[in-house]
């Protein structure tokens, strides 16, 4: 995906200062499911802050970053299949606790990798389904 070229080295390094400074941060992902060439920032908390210190950090990101707004998107709170999909195509541009972030992501495959037959499954009887009378050739 090549989100590692969204933010140069010496941004990253203050980013990761900023964020140690933190201990409920346990990882920060950096990712564009879009594909727009968008860069988007997904967090893994240890502990979710409460909305006034969220909003510090989210701006103390921002700042690392040189960016004029950024808001940390809480991966515990998003879908199953955009957990995954960040996880398994995005770029980990930071890293506190690797012990939290490894079950995060151990939890995530694990759901994932039960969901995905009955996602294969539903998709195979949509698009295997006969045609209804309306929608055949005249």
């Amino acid at each position: 995906m090549g989100t590692g070229s969204c933010f140069p080295d010496s941004m990253l390094e203050v980013l990761r200062e900023q964020c140690g400074q933190d201990p409920r941060v346990a990882a920060l992902y950096a990712f564009d499911l879009r594909r727009s060439g968008e860069c988007n920032i997904a967090a893994v908390f240890t502990d979710t802050p409460p909305w006034p210190e969220r909003l510090e950090l989210e701006l103390a990101v921002a700042r690392a970053l040189e960016m004029e707004r950024v808001e940390l998107i809480n991966l515990r709170r998003m879908p199953l299949i955009s957990r995954y999909d960040v996880i398994n195509r995005g770029e980990p541009i930071y890293v506190g606790d690797p012990e939290v972030l490894s079950v995060f992501i151990e939890e995530t495959i694990v759901r994932y990798s039960a969901f995905y037959p009955l996602l294969e499954a539903l998709y195979w009887r949509v698009e295997t389904k006969p045609l209804a009378a309306d929608m055949l050739p005249q």
